[in-house]
């Protein structure tokens, strides 16, 4: 929050907010580092599915685990408690079989009932029944110890009881006080001890059975909640990543597209995103980049056209005029003329030859080039080329040196071509150079090419001229036409090479790199 947004609220109202704010971002960042965690960055949108998969599984599996223990422990618990009420039941019931099995061996004894007998074995199997169930669902040893002691305490109970109904009613009478007392300080005293025991040791099992009744009650809908937590916390993980590698790209892409069809192809998509949507804007952007360069090529070949079919037209229209003038100028000259009049005159010769050369290098750079090959000796070539220029050479006292020139070569090309762009390279050189200076003419073969060279050791040129695009410039120079280094890149290309320029602490060297042989009629070879 800014401080103009906290200006005029309390001291303890602006910390609260500004707390609030600062961990609101502190559980941004979170979120962030835990979807880099899970997700990673600029991932695949395959290897997204797949970790979206696996979490999805991973989250079920987890559920069903989460409910399957549940309800493994819901149930065990209900099971131990259902064996507890159990065997307090049946220790009831042994209970009250027992005392209806000592009521028969009273009535033996006092009333001479003649099936006290039957009925005390009948209870007996009774009680012997209860004792199996028990046992069955005896479980630790400290149970079985209470249980067998609870048997002891029987038997000795059941023990007096066979006594009493092998007496005659007499005999019982006359012993009657002597046997109430052993039944109940002996037997029956032993028994309720351990009976009391029993269901002390049961009750402190059952409280603890509902504790854990009670703490399952009470983390159920916790466990439950859990699955629900974590599926609403890869939702909003998964969802934040999509929104950044997913939405918002494909948005830009949208935007690019749309920016670009319009034919602003500078614009640039920002390669971010999933890994496809990365090569999808790459792609984008080279096709953009593919596409204004297909423009630019348009649109020189429009204008290269225009100038085609324009220039010849105007080269026309000059040349005639510019031989009328020539030609009276140089009638008019007389030796018997002033000397600042035919001075005049020889300029304006001078200034309609160079129009006339400049319209004819003019032409012949918009002119198609269709290279006529045949195989030619390099160093043959620079010696025509050398004594063509031979009277500028000689007339600015420059030293001409040959490097390379006893290889001895061979290439096919088409010399007249090569002829006029070495020798426009070799007089942009010559022009270059200051009187007495040195020219170095180089020739080289390597790697199936063979490269030619023209050095200098002028001023050369503040920066070097770009190998492609290279287009008619303005010249200083008084034989210059401009066309020099357009006309030899434009050779070197119909030739299937190069044009390079190397800068030197002093001057520049203009290197033409051709193939050895004729890639086009290779190709038509193979074909």
């Amino acid at each position: 929050m800014s401080a103009r947004a906290l200006r005029g609220t309390s001291p303890f109202v602006a910390l609260y907010r500004a707390c609030f704010l600062q961990r609101r971002r502190s559980v941004r960042r979170r979120l962030r580092l835990l979807a880099t965690h899970l997700i990673g960055e600029a991932q695949s949108l395959q290897r997204l599915q797949l970790r979206y998969a696996v979490l999805y599984l991973g989250l079920l599996l987890f559920s069903a685990v989460m409910g399957v223990s549940g309800l493994y422990l819901w149930r065990e618990a209900a099971d131990e408690r259902d064996r507890l009420a159990t065997m307090s039941r049946e220790a009831l019931d042994m209970r009250g079989s027992l005392y209806r099995q000592m009521k028969e061996v009273f009535d033996h004894a006092f009333l001479g009932d003649i099936g006290a007998a039957d009925e005390f074995k009948s209870y007996a199997q009774d009680i012997d029944q209860h004792f199996v169930l028990v046992y069955g669902q005896v479980k630790r040893a400290e149970e079985l110890e209470r249980v067998d002691a609870l048997r002891a305490a029987y038997d000795r109970v059941r023990g007096y009881g066979e006594t009493l109904l092998q007496s005659t009613p007499a005999m019982v009478q006359a012993e009657g006080a002597s046997l109430d007392l052993a039944l109940e300080q002996g037997g029956f005293r032993d028994f309720e001890q351990e009976l009391d025991a029993f269901e002390a040791l049961l009750l402190r099992d059952r409280v603890r059975v509902d504790r854990r009744l009670s703490w399952l009650q009470a983390a159920v809908p916790w466990l439950l909640a859990l699955p629900l937590l974590l599926a609403t916390l890869i939702f909003i993980v998964f969802r934040r990543y999509l929104r950044r590698a997913v939405a918002e790209p494909l948005a830009d892409i949208m935007t690019a597209t749309r920016i670009i069809s319009h034919g602003r192809f500078g614009h640039r998509v920002p390669e971010r995103g999933a890994a496809e949507l990365v090569r999808l804007s790459g792609a984008i952007n080279a096709m953009a980049a593919d596409l204004a360069a297909s423009r630019e090529a348009l649109l020189t070949a429009e204008k290269q056209a225009t100038l085609s079919a324009l220039v010849p037209v105007v080269a026309h229209n000059i040349r005639n005029p510019l031989a009328s003038i020539r030609a009276t100028a140089q009638v008019i000259d007389d030796d018997a003329l002033p000397d600042d009049v035919r001075e005049g005159l020889e300029g304006i010769i001078a200034a309609a030859d160079r129009l006339d050369r400049w319209t004819y290098s003019l032409l012949s750079y918009l002119h198609p080039l269709q290279p006529q090959r045949v195989p030619v000796t390099v160093s043959t070539l620079l010696d025509t080329v050398s004594t063509l220029a031979a009277d500028r050479i000689e007339a600015r006292g420059i030293q001409l040196r040959r490097v390379g020139w006893e290889e001895g070569g061979s290439t096919e090309l088409d010399p007249q071509l090569m002829e006029q762009a070495l020798l426009g390279l070799l007089n942009n050189a010559i022009e270059a150079s200051p009187p007495g200076a040195e020219i170095i003419l180089r020739h080289a073969c390597a790697g199936g090419e063979v490269s030619l060279s023209v050095r200098d050791y002028g001023s050369g040129m503040s920066s070097a001229p770009a190998p492609r695009g290279l287009k008619p410039v303005a010249t200083t120079k008084l034989q210059g036409s401009g066309l020099g280094i357009p006309f030899a890149a434009k050779v070197c290309e119909v030739h299937g090479g190069r044009l390079e320029f190397i800068h030197h602490d002093r001057g520049i060297e203009a290197v033409m790199v051709l193939p050895m042989k004729d890639p086009h009629a290779v190709e038509r070879r193979t074909a």
